[in-house]
């Protein structure tokens, strides 16, 4: 099973931390780090191995783990720049575990609302169980605690059972 999580923060920190949790988490992976690609590229002005390359583990992945900081109450911008890079149908057969962080639990259900449509638009199937953490639950350096790497096995558990099935 091919495990590939998304760091869709432009910055290194919690959103990175839960990302890399998850893949610790699942035993297996490699990280997408949007901090990474080349901003040019993501905004079709051009291209670069770099997004070609995170295209490429995004098609190529049994298992996504897509980890957002929520901004006013959705997704982050350069999160949506990556997904629109995809062709229609891109997800289908795709098990997606949605995962963010913020600084209080006000915006949890924008997972829902957001993330997950933006799944379906793709033919993915995003698993029940979402993982939502706010600051005193993930450390930037030390990753995320036992809650939320509880909750990172659940929904792993379920995408695992998704693409077994």
């Amino acid at each position: 099973m091919t495990v590939v999580a998304i760091n869709g923060s432009p910055t290194a920190g919690r959103t990175k931390a839960l990302a890399l949790g998850a893949l610790e988490v699942a035993g297996e992976g490699s990280l997408v780090d949007v901090t990474e690609l080349d901003a040019d590229a993501l905004l079709y002005r051009g291209t670069h191995p770099s997004v070609d390359d995170a295209v490429a583990a995004l098609l190529g992945a049994d298992v996504l783990v897509i980890v957002t900081p929520m901004y006013r109450a959705t997704f982050s911008g350069v999160l949506k720049c990556l997904f629109d890079l995809l062709p229609p149908g891109a997800l289908k057969g795709t098990a997606c575990v949605l995962g963010a962080t913020g600084g209080s639990r006000d915006h949890f259900l924008a997972l829902d609302t957001g993330l997950r449509s933006m799944v379906a638009s793709l033919e993915g199937w995003s698993v029940p169980t979402v993982v939502y953490a706010t600051g005193d639950q993930v450390d930037p350096e030390a990753g995320p605690n036992d809650e939320v790497r509880g909750l990172l096995a659940q929904a792993l558990a379920e995408a695992r059972q998704v693409t077994a099935g």
